[in-house]
């Protein structure tokens, strides 16, 4: 399987796995992804070896020839859930049996002229989940999709019990309402302004009794610095840089609900059941979006969004302002806490 897009887009390809484990039992399943979801990826029992993308990819003769060395001779199937011009034709020059890819929906380009290099293909559609298509792939491999697989949850490994340990002595207070607030995504498009932090911290600190748990990765933390100095309250945790992602599980475990764009940590906290606030930004919630019963998705209503798709992502705004983000209301993005967990927060 090649899946080499990041957190969000791995965690909501896990289905497949399993289906894909279900429907072909014997089968050994190698999955080529990016080195981002490694901690993840080897610590699911549905992943037999786990190959990483190198950095240079697919680009030029160097990465497609990479692919070749990679996959001729040893594989009896190859099923691409991110496609492009190498993974549609290198399986053809390999000799591989089965070739299942799901094909894109926007720019196309020259790619589209190699479909007929692959033994079978499932088109994605505009307004169905992405995850949905992939599931739907594997009918290349003749194995056929319930409805029970369509709405399977997205898996994640068990913690590991020192990583739930560590959790317990971050957050230690068992009476305290920890709420988690992400401060970064590995897309800049969709990463907050700084002023909506600002904002949504003071909120938070001013009308709730929470306690706020920051974050985000080691470049997160200038930004959770600031935001301890300028509100200095003991009610905000800084956690930016201090968790690996396998360890991660553990710390969104012991929160009563995340905040966070649509991002990879958003989609790790909603399939460990945790409520979350997912802000689309420029995301389209038609593609993907968090899935579980505690979900709420917060878009804005510019006409410019969503721009961002599966096989469309800018990552710079041609607007130049972010509108989807920074014309968002900051009561709007934070009314869910205060209409489904009210009582549990002073007014």
């Amino acid at each position: 399987m090649i899946q080499t897009a990041k957190i969000g887009d791995f965690i909501n390809t896990t289905t497949v796995l399993r289906a894909l484990r279900e429907g072909c039992p014997h089968t050994r399943i190698h999955a080529l992804i990016h080195p981002v979801n490694e901690p993840l990826a080897r610590r699911l029992d549905t992943i037999d070896e786990v190959l990483l993308l190198p950095v240079h990819g697919f680009k030029g003769w160097r990465g497609k020839k990479w692919l070749y060395q990679l996959v001729a001779g040893r594989f009896d199937a190859v099923l691409t859930l991110s496609p492009n011009l190498a993974t549609f034709i290198v399986p053809f020059w390999a000799r591989i049996p089965h070739r299942i890819s799901v094909l894109p929906d926007r720019r196309k380009g020259i790619a589209r002229l190699a479909w007929p290099f692959l033994t079978s293909g499932e088109r994605h559609l505009h307004g169905r989940l992405f995850r949905e298509t992939a599931l739907r792939a594997l009918t290349g491999l003749g194995i056929n999709i319930s409805r029970d697989a369509l709405a399977r949850a997205n898996e994640i490994p068990t913690a590991a019990p020192e990583a739930l340990a560590k959790a317990v002595k971050v957050l230690p207070d068992s009476s305290a309402t920890y709420v988690g607030l992400g401060l970064g995504a590995g897309n800049p498009m969709k990463a907050w302004p700084e002023h909506k932090l600002l904002e949504m911290v003071n909120t938070l600190i001013q009308r709730t009794g929470v306690t706020l748990v920051l974050i985000g990765t080691a470049q997160d933390q200038p930004i959770a610095s600031a935001l301890q100095t300028k509100f200095s309250s003991q009610r905000i945790v800084d956690t930016t840089g201090q968790w690996t992602l396998d360890e991660l599980p553990a710390l969104l475990s012991r929160l009563a609900l995340y905040v966070g764009v649509d991002s990879g940590v958003t989609y790790l906290a909603d399939a460990l059941g945790v409520p979350v606030i997912d802000v689309m930004g420029p995301a389209d919630p038609e593609d993907q979006r968090p899935l579980g019963a505690n979900a709420h998705i917060v878009a804005a209503n510019v006409p410019c969004a969503p721009c961002s798709h599966t096989f469309a992502t800018p990552y710079v705004c041609a607007r130049g302002d972010r509108a989807c983000l920074t014309r968002l209301e900051t009561v709007s993005i934070l009314e869910p806490i205060f209409r489904q967990h009210g009582k549990r927060y002073k007014s």
